[in-house]
């Protein structure tokens, strides 16, 4: 869809992918100095085993050659091959995976550039991203969401927030496997308001939506980030939320990116 100087569009090519996995290297590897651990990384490409089964949303400024400035993939249960694990099973114990096979999205590697990052781009790949829910009838959407940096005393305040306020109760809850606990301050010294602000953009998107997250912290020494794991269950999405983001799925159509 093609709306001004902003657009979101569905890889369709390999030339798509790869400016995707560019953008990546250069956010991951480049800004946040991740360990670079594969021939694609030293050509400058941010690519793995997923990638090949995984829809990859695009936002691109037209108004600058059309470059793609934010990017999110997305592996639908109905796509991943069933001797393939979700990319969240490498730091998660996961037990609704088990007892749902269909119906499912998890969603990764989301990246926006440092020079786009006031909003707008977010917002594309979330309606991206709900049009696929629509569109596959995706009941369960969830994912590892990142803090940059991998000293948790630095992210106390936050972690213990989602640990006394947004922590899933039910008996699919999740868990880390290198497990590191989230509590790490008492609910009392928390102000709900300021911490959900010291919260990354990603993080708050979720939580808007009714997400909910899983027990522990998990680090990724690779990526050079705190992970946490975050459900979301699609029909206890927020009636307004669902309304709107129902709305703008409908309106939005995929157009080709080099159309």
């Amino acid at each position: 869809m093609t709306t001004g100087r902003f657009s979101i569009h569905l890889a369709k090519s390999k030339k798509d992918l790869e400016a995707a996995q560019k953008l990546r290297f250069e956010v991951f590897f480049g800004e946040f100095q991740a360990t670079a651990l594969t021939e694609q990384h030293s050509a400058g490409l941010d690519s793995d085993k997923f990638d090949e089964f995984c829809e990859h949303l695009l936002v691109v400024d037209n108004h600058n050659d059309k470059k793609v400035i934010a990017t999110t993939r997305l592996l639908l249960s109905q796509q991943k091959p069933a001797d393939l694990s979700y990319i969240a099973q490498e730091e998660f114990a996961i037990p609704l995976l088990d007892a749902v096979q269909d119906n499912c999205m998890e969603v990764g590697r989301s990246c926006v550039h440092k020079d786009y990052r006031d909003g707008k781009a977010i917002q594309l790949l979330w309606r991206g991203i709900t049009k696929l829910i629509f569109d596959h009838d995706i009941r369960y959407l969830f994912g590892c969401a990142s803090f940059h940096g991998t000293d948790i005393d630095k992210i106390a305040y936050e972690l213990s927030y989602l640990h006394h306020y947004q922590l899933d109760d039910a008996p699919h809850i999740a868990r880390a496997l290198n497990y590191q606990s989230m509590d790490r301050m008492p609910k009392a010294d928390i102000d709900p308001d300021e911490a959900l602000g010291k919260l990354p953009p990603l993080i708050k998107a979720y939580l808007s939506l009714g997400g909910v997250v899983g027990d522990g912290v998990a680090l990724d020494p690779d990526f050079k980030t705190l992970d946490v794991l975050i459900t979301v269950d699609v029909p206890k999405v927020p009636d307004q939320y669902h309304r709107f983001y129902r709305k703008q799925a409908d309106r939005l159509t995929f157009e080709p990116l080099n159309a």
